[in-house]
């Protein structure tokens, strides 16, 4: 039972960016380069703007049976970017995040 329920989890999780709220939305882009900076990645799609900033977070954890050297090896590594969809009017007008395992 417990197996049909993973399986079922794992196969409804979304593959791609999560659309949330954030306090930018409706903010200028001049607003969000002030605060955040200029973004690793920009993209443009027609009159629209994606504006990516990107991190990194490693979990390291104990594992029963690690080493003191395994236990300096990252369990899991992964990629986030945070963007920012920018309208013609330099207006926020959506916000994603997409997270993605690296390892």
């Amino acid at each position: 039972m417990s197996f049909i329920t993973l399986a079922l989890l794992f196969a409804c999780t979304p593959k791609g960016p999560q659309t949330y709220n954030s306090p930018y939305l409706g903010k200028n882009k001049e607003e969000l380069i002030i605060t955040k900076g200029l973004a690793k990645e920009i993209r443009v799609f027609g009159n629209t703007e994606a504006y990516i900033y990107k991190t990194k977070e490693e979990y390291f954890g104990k594992i029963k049976g690690d080493t003191i050297s395994d236990s300096l090896i990252p369990k899991k590594t992964y990629s986030i970017e945070y963007i920012y969809y920018i309208n013609e009017n330099n207006i926020i007008y959506k916000y994603q995040v997409w997270k993605k395992r690296i390892k």
